[in-house]
C-alpha cells in the first residue's frame, strides 16, 4: 500500500474531469483480458458483469484535489489489476485498467473505527477485514462525494441524515494489483452496536471495531487480515485522531509492501 496524496477535501475543493482513455492497447493484454474473463465465467457459482468503472488518468492535490478520469470496464480491471497485475511492470502501469476504488473510513458516535469482515463469496478480498467500500461508477458528471455516501448506503443503510461529516482523506494505492484508491473519512451521528444492526451480509460477516486509543489502533495493523487498503484507512484514521508523529511511527512499524 502506496500514500500517493493525503489531505482533508471538503466538497468544494474537489473537482473531476471527464477525459479520453489513454490506456494503451497491446495485443497480448487484451489476448489475456479476454482469456481471464472467459475463465472466470466458467466457474460454477460465479457471475460477472461487465460494468461501467472510472480510469484515473492523472491527479493534482494540493489545496483542491484535481482529478482526471476517464471510462473503463470491470472486464478490463478484473483482466488486469485483479488477475494479472504483472502486467504493470511489463508494459508499465498505465497499460492497467486502474480502476478507481472508493473506501470510507466509518467513525461511530462513541469513538469506533469501523470495518467490515467480507465473506467468502465476494470476488475481491473474501474473508478479509477491509473499509467499507466499492468502486467510481461513471456518469455525465462524477461526484465522489455522492459516491461515497452511495456506497455508505449500499454497505450500512447510512442516509444522509445518518452522516455528520465526509470528507476525501487521500490517494492511495493497493501495489499489490496496482488499483488507485479515495479514501474518505465519515462520522457518523450512530454508535457502534446502531450500525452493527444495519451491516449488508450479503458482502460482510461481521463488524471490527477499532477503539481510538492509539496504542490499540496501531496494535490493530498487524493482523495479517487486514486488506492493504485497511491498513492505509486505519494509519489515515489515526492520523486524524493522533498526529503526524503517532502516523509515521505507525507507518514505519508496519510492512505496507510499499516497493
Amino acid at each position: 500500500m502506496r500514500f500517493q496524496a493525503i489531505g482533508r477535501w471538503q466538497p468544494a475543493e474537489v473537482f473531476v474531469r471527464w477525459v479520453p482513455e489513454n490506456r494503451p492497447r497491446h495485443e497480448e493484454i487484451e489476448k489475456i483480458i479476454e482469456q481471464a474473463w472467459k475463465d472466470a465465467q466458467s466457474r460454477p457459482g460465479v457471475k460477472l458483469f461487465d460494468g461501467p468503472m472510472c480510469r484515473l488518468e492523472r491527479f493534482i492535490a494540493g489545496k483542491t484535489l484535481d482529478l482526471d478520469l476517464s471510462p473503463t470496464s470491470y472486464k478490463s480491471f478484473w483482466g488486469t489489476n485483479l488477475n494479472n497485475s504483472w502486467l504493470g511492470k511489463k508494459y508499465g502501469a498505465e497499460s492497467l485498467a486502474n480502476a478507481v476504488g472508493l473506501s470510507c473510513a466509518v467513525e461511530s458516535a462513541d469513538g469506533f473505527l469501523l470495518l467490515g469482515r467480507r465473506n467468502a463469496n465476494v470476488a475481491y478480498y473474501p474473508t478479509r477485514v477491509h473499509p467499507f467500500a466499492g468502486t467510481l461508477e461513471p456518469g455525465e458528471t462524477v461526484d465522489i462525494f455522492a459516491e461515497g455516501r452511495r456506497e455508505l448506503m449500499e454497505e450500512l443503510r447510512l442516509a444522509r441524515e445518518d452522516i455528520d461529516q465526509l470528507y476525501c482523506s487521500a490517494i492511495i494505492e493497493d501495489v499489490s494489483i496496482g488499483q488507485p484508491e479515495l479514501v474518505f473519512g465519515a462520522k457518523s451521528f450512530l454508535t457502534r452496536s446502531q450500525l452493527q444492526n444495519r451491516l449488508d451480509p450479503r458482502e460482510h460477516d461481521s463488524l471490527i471495531a477499532i477503539e481510538r486509543v492509539p496504542q490499540m489502533t496501531a496494535s490493530s495493523l498487524n493482523d495479517p487480515a487486514m486488506t492493504p487498503v485497511a491498513l492505509g484507512t486505519i494509519l489515515l484514521w489515526g492520523r486524524e485522531h493522533f498526529g503526524l508523529g503517532w502516523f509515521d511511527a505507525a507507518r514505519r512499524a508496519v510492512n505496507l509492501g510499499e516497493s
